[in-house]
């Protein structure tokens, strides 16, 4: 029955793929007492483009880390299933088998032309993982990209250990997923320290690679990988940042400054304590709230960054950075679900529009709006590709099967390299056959984008991606209450 074991597809892009797992103390650790985590370690997967002429390890890594079962239940739970069904599919032998289509462990391929290859920062969702977006991150490294994806310890992962390096042996304890009701002033408390935290874990990671260049130990091993930091690009403001829902919120408060959203925790917290909607008793500080913000502070400042790219971006938890413009080139991509929630695409447009910015107009912007059909939230990542029956029925997307769902992928995917190509961010060829993701719109359709791409490659003028909807970027938003749930 090894033939039913779910399998995700092979990237597209000119280039193999490796990927290492690494977990290493923080040197900057933080405690966060009003959610009961900290920054204690950095855990993360690196997908790059491998050298394969050594066929010493070409193993291809388990998508389900070290405790399988575990994360196997977290998974479908998450999703809405019963737990009776999560401890089930646990126990089927072949479904906490899949493997990447990457190999583990590899050396990084010295790049072509005397390039660097770029560095991409990818954030997870709620519910996600550090393996949960391998798709789309595997098949950036597959066009040329050294791509980061942490796994967040602030209760937002569908479940993740935390390694104490302190203890003698291998001691891990359980971080697990924590819901919440969303419409509540406590709950955007709480996405807010959760935030705060992820920017803290992602900046840390950055530095840790990108400046001090460690050598890359894998999880469980002594000997680093051969990974030589030369051949990356390890500029600061030549990273991109790149996430899906929560994880786009923050890449967006990444650039923008997560010192905003302290400062609504600052003029709130006495608010959801007091009305404390979500039985929480008490939201106690885990930072110092009593005087200004520092906002020198390396941890809470803009960051640079060369492009983001957004996959659904949840707007509410950032919803406070909103009268900050955005500086740097972005591309959006919706599924149909986040399409439909029209109190988030109203913030998505008073995202990417020069009119919500309350502090005056913002500069000129290359900013791409586009919808994918057919797709649900999870369309973004890899679930909805290892478990399309568990996402037709759980997401209510009747269109969704392995085939579908690997087109969404293909064509989020092309759409981006491209994005990133044309903002000048070294992306490797497509291979021939992807040309038939290209569909011609006609002058007359075009007239009502006037925010029309204009892409080198197989995106050319006039053509969009087959499957994609160009969205306009709207100025005509006001937000009311952006607490009302009507998705």
């Amino acid at each position: 029955m090894r033939f039913l074991t779910p399998h995700l597809p092979p990237y597209p892009g000119p280039f193999t793929v490796g990927s290492v797992e690494i977990e290493i103390p923080s040197p900057w650790p933080a405690v966060y007492d009003a959610i009961e985590t900290a920054v204690e370690t950095l855990q993360f997967r690196v997908f790059y483009p491998a050298d394969v002429q050594d066929p010493s390890n070409k193993k291809n890594p388990y998508w389900f880390p070290e405790e399988r079962r575990e994360y196997l239940k977290s998974f479908v739970t998450f999703s809405g299933r019963s737990s009776t069904l999560a401890t089930f599919l646990s126990h089927i032998p072949f479904v906490p088998d899949v493997t990447l289509p990457c190999l583990s462990n590899v050396p990084l391929l010295d790049p072509p032309d005397d390039h660097k290859w770029p560095v991409v920062m990818f954030s997870h969702g709620l519910g996600g993982t550090r393996n949960a977006y391998s798709q789309f991150c595997g098949s950036l490294a597959s066009h040329g990209h050294v791509v980061i994806a942490p796994e967040y310890r602030d209760k937002s992962a569908a479940i993740t250990y935390v390694r104490d390096f302190s203890a003698a042996g291998y001691v891990r304890k359980e971080v697990k997923y924590q819901r919440m009701m969303e419409v509540s002033t406590s709950a955007r408390i709480l996405r807010t320290y959760q935030l705060v935290q992820r920017v803290r874990e992602t900046l840390s990671i950055l530095k840790i690679l990108l400046e001090k260049n460690i050598a890359l130990v894998p999880m469980g091993e002594t000997n680093p990988i051969k990974f030589d930091w030369s051949y990356v690009d390890t500029r600061r403001e030549k990273v991109v940042y790149a996430g899906h829902s929560f994880g786009a919120a923050t890449s967006v408060v990444l650039v923008k400054g997560v010192y905003h959203v302290l400062e609504f925790l600052h003029e709130h917290e006495s608010d959801a304590a007091a009305s404390n909607p979500t039985g929480i008793e008490e939201i106690p500080s885990s930072l110092t709230l009593d005087g200004p913000i520092d906002r020198t502070d390396e941890f809470l400042r803009p960051q640079p960054a060369h492009a983001i790219l957004l996959l659904d971006p949840w707007c509410i938890p950032m919803y406070q950075t909103m009268g900050i413009p955005l500086t740097v080139p972005t591309m959006a991509i919706l599924s149909q679900a986040f399409y439909a929630w029209s109190t988030n695409m109203a913030l998505v447009y008073q995202l990417l529009s020069n009119s919500g910015c309350v502090s005056g107009a913002a500069p000129p912007l290359k900013v791409h709006l586009f919808l994918t059909k057919p797709s649900a939230h999870h369309s973004q990542s890899d679930l909805a590709l290892l478990f399309p029956s568990l996402t037709k029925y759980a997401f209510n997307l009747p269109e969704c099967t392995f085939e579908t769902q690997t087109a969404v992928m293909s064509m989020n995917v092309a759409g981006c390299v491209e994005f990133l190509r044309e903002n000048g961010i070294n992306s490797f060829d497509v291979t021939d056959e992807r040309e038939g993701l290209i569909k011609t719109q006609s002058k007359e359709q075009d007239k009502d984008y006037p925010t029309a791409f204009v892409l080198q490659g197989y995106l050319v003028a006039d053509n969009v991606v087959k499957g994609w909807t160009r969205l306009n970027v709207r100025d005509d938003i006001t937000v009311v209450d952006i607490l009302a749930d009507d998705g």
